[in-house]
C-alpha cells in the first residue's frame, strides 16, 4: 500500500523554495504570495506565517542549528527571521535588483545572497552588515551554496554556467564549461568517477565527479541529445538523439564506437544492461530496439504499442525492460526473446517516466494524468497509486520501498512504500 505522508496547505501562490532543519523538525517555505510559513514536519501544522516582504520570496534557507531562517525577495532585501517565534530579526539591505538565491554557511555565521544585480553579496548572520561583494562579470545570478567549510561559493547563473568563488579574496576562481543548451538528462558511472550530460545543443559532456570539471566533450549527433546511459564500470555511455540514432562513446577517450541506426523516427530513452553488453531505445516510431552494444548490431524490434515511447527502463539483470508509453500503458518484455510478457493499464494519460527497483520486483511510473503507480513486476498488479499536482514526468527508486518523482509544476515528491502487516 502507498502513503502520502501529508500536504501542507496554506499558501495562496506558488511555492518557490522549502527548507529542512537539521534534526527533521521542521521546515521553512518561501512563496509568491509574499509569505514565508513555518511548519511542524510531524504533524503537518504551521507554526508561524513570515510577513514583512513586499514581494515574492525566492527562496529561503536555515542555519545549522535551525533556530534561524534566511529570505530572499523580488524586493531587493533579504530578512532574517527568529524560527521559534517567527520575528523578523532584520533586513538586509545592499542589492539593488531581485534577489533569488540565499545560502547560510555551515557554522550559521554568515549569509551568501545571489542577485540578479550581477553581484553575491556575503553577509554577517548576526549583525546584518555586508562583509563582501563578488562581482559577476556578465550575467546576473539566480542561486547560490556554501561549501561546508565556508571558503568557497558557487553559483548559478542565467548563462547556464557555474561560478566558484573563493570568499576570503573575494574573486571567482573558475567558471566551468558548460551546454548552450538545455540538459535534457544526466548519468553517473557506480564506479568510474564520472558523470555525462545531454543536452539540446547536440552533445554530451564528461564530468570529473570529484573536481566538478568538464573533462570533454562527445559531439556527433546532429539533433538534441536527450537521453544518456552509462554501463556499470563506466567505460561505456550510449545516448539518444532526435536526429532518430543512438551513438555508442567511449568514455574515456571520448571517441565515438559506434552509430545506432533503425528507428525511423526521434529517439526517446535508452536504457543499458549491468554489464554493458546490451542497450534497449524507446522511439516515437511506438516501437523499442535492442541492441549489440559492443557490435552496434540491432538484435530484435519489440512492437506492441499504439503510440510513441518515451520511456524505458531495465531489470538489473539485464532480462527485463519496461517501457513507458504515449498509449497510456507500460509494457513488460523479455529481452532476450524480445517477447511482451505484459501490459500494465490503469493510467488514464500518457506515460512519461519509468523505472525499475534494484530488485526488479517493482514498476514505477508517471503520468501526464498526475499519478506515479506502482506495479509488481511478476504479476502486473497495480500495488499502489500517488496522486500528484501536476504530470509527473520523472519517477525512481531510492532503495526498494522508497520513491522520487518530478511533476511538471516543479514539484518533487518523496513517497514510501509500506509493507503490508499481518497479524501473528
Amino acid at each position: 500500500m502507498g502513503r502520502e505522508l501529508r500536504t501542507l496547505p496554506g499558501h495562496t501562490s506558488f511555492v518557490n523554495r522549502v527548507a529542512i532543519s537539521a534534526d527533521g523538525s521542521h521546515d521553512v517555505s518561501s512563496s509568491e504570495d509574499t509569505t514565508l510559513k513555518v511548519w511542524d514536519v510531524n504533524t503537518g501544522h504551521e507554526l508561524h506565517t513570515l510577513q514583512g516582504h513586499r514581494l515574492a520570496v525566492k527562496s529561503v534557507a536555515l542555519s545549522g542549528d535551525g533556530r534561524r531562517a534566511v529570505s530572499a525577495s523580488l524586493d531587493t532585501t533579504l530578512k532574517v527571521w527568529d524560527v521559534e517565534t517567527g520575528r523578523e530579526l532584520r533586513t538586509l539591505r545592499g542589492h539593488t535588483a531581485p534577489v533569488f538565491g540565499v545560502a547560510v554557511s555551515t557554522d550559521g555565521g554568515q549569509i551568501v545572497s545571489a542577485c540578479r544585480d550581477k553581484t553575491l553579496k556575503v553577509w554577517n548572520m548576526e549583525t546584518g552588515f555586508e562583509l563582501g561583494s563578488l562581482q559577476s562579470e556578465s550575467y546576473d545570478n539566480d542561486d547560490v551554496a556554501v561549501s561546508a567549510d565556508g571558503r568557497r561559493v558557487v553559483s548559478t547563473s542565467e548563462d547556464k554556467t557555474l561560478n566558484v568563488w573563493d570568499v576570503k579574496a573575494g574573486r571567482q576562481l573558475n567558471t566551468p564549461q558548460s551546454h548552450s543548451g538545455w540538459v535534457r538528462a544526466v548519468a553517473d558511472s557506480s564506479g568510474g568517477g564520472v558523470a555525462i550530460s545531454a543536452s539540446e545543443d547536440q552533445t554530451l559532456k564528461v564530468w570529473d565527479v570529484k573536481t566538478e570539471r568538464e573533462i570533454r566533450a562527445l559531439k556527433g549527433h546532429t539533433w538534441p541529445v536527450v537521453a544518456v546511459a552509462v554501463s556499470m564500470d563506466g567505460r561505456l555511455a550510449v545516448s539518444a538523439s532526435w536526429d532518430k540514432t543512438l551513438k555508442v562513446w567511449d568514455v574515456e577517450t571520448g571517441r565515438d564506437l559506434r552509430t545506432l541506426q533503425g528507428h525511423t523516427s526521434v529517439v526517446n530513452g535508452v536504457a543499458v544492461s549491468a554489464d554493458g553488453r546490451r542497450a534497449v531505445s524507446a522511439s516515437d516510431d511506438s516501437t523499442l530496439k535492442v541492441w549489440d552494444v559492443e557490435t552496434g548490431c540491432e538484435r530484435r524490434t519489440l512492437e506492441g504499442h499504439r503510440d510513441w515511447v518515451d520511456g524505458v527502463a531495465m531489470s538489473a539483470d539485464g532480462r527485463h525492460a519496461v517501457s513507458a508509453s504515449g498509449d497510456k500503458t507500460l509494457k513488460v518484455w523479455d529481452v532476450e526473446a524480445g517477447r511482451e510478457l505484459r501490459t500494465l493499464e490503469g493510467h488514464s494519460d500518457w506515460v512519461h517516466g519509468v523505472a525499475v527497483s534494484a530488485d526488479g520486483r517493482r514498476v514505477v511510473s508517471g503520468s501526464s494524468d498526475r499519478t506515479l503507480k506502482v506495479w509488481d513486476m511478476e504479476t502486473g498488479a497495480q500495488i499502489a497509486t500517488f496522486t500528484c499536482d501536476a504530470a509527473a514526468f520523472c519517477c525512481s527508486f531510492i532503495g526498494d520501498d522508497q520513491l522520487i518523482a518530478g511533476d511538471r509544476g516543479g514539484r518533487v515528491h518523496f513517497l514510501c512504500l509500506e509493507q503490508p502487516k499481518y497479524k501473528s
